[in-house]
Protein backbone atom coordinates (compact mmCIF):
# COMPACT_ATOMS: atom_id res chain seq x y z
CA UNK A 1 0.00 0.00 0.00
CA UNK A 2 0.93 3.15 -0.97
CA UNK A 3 2.43 5.30 2.33
CA UNK A 4 -0.27 8.16 1.40
CA UNK A 5 -3.15 5.38 1.48
CA UNK A 6 -1.95 4.23 4.75
CA UNK A 7 -1.31 7.62 6.17
CA UNK A 8 -5.32 8.20 5.65
CA UNK A 9 -6.13 5.02 6.70
CA UNK A 10 -4.93 5.62 9.35
CA UNK A 11 -6.23 8.86 10.22
CA UNK A 12 -9.67 7.92 9.54
CA UNK A 13 -9.27 5.17 12.20
CA UNK A 14 -8.14 7.66 14.56
CA UNK A 15 -11.33 10.00 13.59
CA UNK A 16 -13.79 7.17 13.82
CA UNK A 17 -12.94 6.43 17.66
CA UNK A 18 -13.21 10.10 18.08
CA UNK A 19 -9.44 11.44 18.69
CA UNK A 20 -9.38 15.37 18.08
CA UNK A 21 -6.95 17.15 16.73
CA UNK A 22 -5.79 14.37 13.84
CA UNK A 23 -3.14 15.84 11.47
CA UNK A 24 -1.03 14.58 8.80
CA UNK A 25 2.78 15.55 8.14
CA UNK A 26 4.35 14.80 4.90
CA UNK A 27 7.81 13.82 5.71
CA UNK A 28 8.72 12.50 2.18
CA UNK A 29 12.25 14.43 1.30
CA UNK A 30 12.54 16.20 4.72
CA UNK A 31 13.04 13.18 7.22
CA UNK A 32 14.70 9.21 6.26
CA UNK A 33 12.85 6.86 8.71
CA UNK A 34 9.74 7.65 7.43
CA UNK A 35 7.17 9.50 4.89
CA UNK A 36 4.53 10.73 7.19
CA UNK A 37 3.18 10.92 10.57
CA UNK A 38 -0.19 10.90 11.93
CA UNK A 39 -0.73 13.09 15.05
CA UNK A 40 -3.85 12.85 17.45
CA UNK A 41 -4.69 13.40 20.90
CA UNK A 42 -7.46 11.94 22.84
CA UNK A 43 -9.00 12.87 26.27
CA UNK A 44 -7.78 9.96 28.59
CA UNK A 45 -5.55 7.29 28.79
CA UNK A 46 -8.07 4.86 27.71
CA UNK A 47 -9.75 6.93 24.82
CA UNK A 48 -5.97 6.87 23.57
CA UNK A 49 -6.22 3.03 23.76
CA UNK A 50 -9.29 2.88 21.93
CA UNK A 51 -7.61 4.85 19.08
CA UNK A 52 -4.94 3.17 19.12
CA UNK A 53 -6.54 -0.22 19.13
CA UNK A 54 -8.74 1.42 15.81
CA UNK A 55 -5.85 2.32 13.97
CA UNK A 56 -4.10 -1.12 14.22
CA UNK A 57 -7.14 -3.13 13.53
CA UNK A 58 -8.09 -0.99 10.54
CA UNK A 59 -4.26 -0.61 9.36
CA UNK A 60 -3.71 -4.30 9.95
CA UNK A 61 -7.07 -5.02 7.62
CA UNK A 62 -5.60 -2.97 4.96
CA UNK A 63 -2.18 -5.23 4.80
CA UNK A 64 -0.05 -3.00 6.84
CA UNK A 65 2.18 -4.48 9.13
CA UNK A 66 2.90 -3.32 12.59
CA UNK A 67 6.80 -3.24 12.88
CA UNK A 68 6.68 -1.68 17.07
CA UNK A 69 4.27 -0.05 19.29
CA UNK A 70 5.90 1.69 22.01
CA UNK A 71 3.53 2.60 25.06
CA UNK A 72 0.62 0.33 26.70
CA UNK A 73 -2.76 1.31 28.74
CA UNK A 74 -2.16 4.65 31.08
CA UNK A 75 0.27 6.04 28.54
CA UNK A 76 0.38 9.45 27.69
CA UNK A 77 1.99 8.78 24.37
CA UNK A 78 1.44 5.77 22.22
CA UNK A 79 3.19 5.21 19.25
CA UNK A 80 2.77 3.01 15.98
CA UNK A 81 5.55 2.28 13.77
CA UNK A 82 4.31 1.52 10.14
CA UNK A 83 7.65 2.12 8.97
CA UNK A 84 6.50 4.41 6.08
CA UNK A 85 4.08 5.88 8.75
CA UNK A 86 4.34 6.79 12.18
CA UNK A 87 1.54 7.32 14.38
CA UNK A 88 1.26 9.35 17.27
CA UNK A 89 -1.27 9.63 19.64
CA UNK A 90 -0.95 11.94 22.83
CA UNK A 91 -3.13 12.36 25.93
CA UNK A 92 -3.53 15.95 27.60
CA UNK A 93 -0.50 18.41 27.68
CA UNK A 94 2.21 16.02 26.62
CA UNK A 95 1.26 16.36 23.13
CA UNK A 96 2.60 20.00 23.66
CA UNK A 97 5.04 19.16 25.76
CA UNK A 98 7.04 17.27 23.06
CA UNK A 99 5.49 19.86 20.04
CA UNK A 100 6.07 17.38 17.21
CA UNK A 101 4.15 20.22 15.01
CA UNK A 102 6.87 22.74 15.84
CA UNK A 103 9.78 20.57 15.58
CA UNK A 104 8.88 19.32 12.02
CA UNK A 105 7.09 22.65 10.88
CA UNK A 106 8.70 22.00 7.57
CA UNK A 107 6.62 19.69 6.81
CA UNK A 108 3.66 19.97 4.44
CA UNK A 109 0.76 19.29 7.26
CA UNK A 110 -3.27 18.98 6.85
CA UNK A 111 -5.47 18.82 9.41
CA UNK A 112 -8.87 16.09 9.62
CA UNK A 113 -11.99 16.52 10.72
CA UNK A 114 -14.44 13.44 11.76
CA UNK A 115 -16.75 15.19 8.58
CA UNK A 116 -18.09 12.31 6.62
CA UNK A 117 -16.19 9.62 8.86
CA UNK A 118 -18.05 7.02 10.16
CA UNK A 119 -18.13 6.98 14.04
CA UNK A 120 -17.52 3.05 15.27
CA UNK A 121 -20.96 2.62 16.55
CA UNK A 122 -19.53 1.77 20.40
CA UNK A 123 -17.97 5.21 20.34
CA UNK A 124 -21.15 7.19 19.29
CA UNK A 125 -22.65 8.31 22.56
CA UNK A 126 -25.35 10.99 20.34
CA UNK A 127 -27.16 11.29 23.40
CA UNK A 128 -25.67 13.00 25.70
CA UNK A 129 -24.99 11.24 29.57
CA UNK A 130 -27.14 12.88 32.04
CA UNK A 131 -24.73 14.88 34.95
CA UNK A 132 -24.98 13.02 38.26
CA UNK A 133 -26.29 14.48 41.05
CA UNK A 134 -26.05 13.33 44.91
CA UNK A 135 -29.34 11.31 44.72
CA UNK A 136 -27.96 8.82 41.92
CA UNK A 137 -25.29 7.42 44.85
Amino acid sequence: MEAVKAANVAAEAALSRKAADVAVLDLRGIASFTDYFVICSGTSDTHAEGVAEAVQEKMKAAGCRLMRREGRRKSDWTLLDYVDVIVHIFVGEVREQYGLERLWADAPSERLTGEGIEIDAEWDDAEEAAAFTARDF
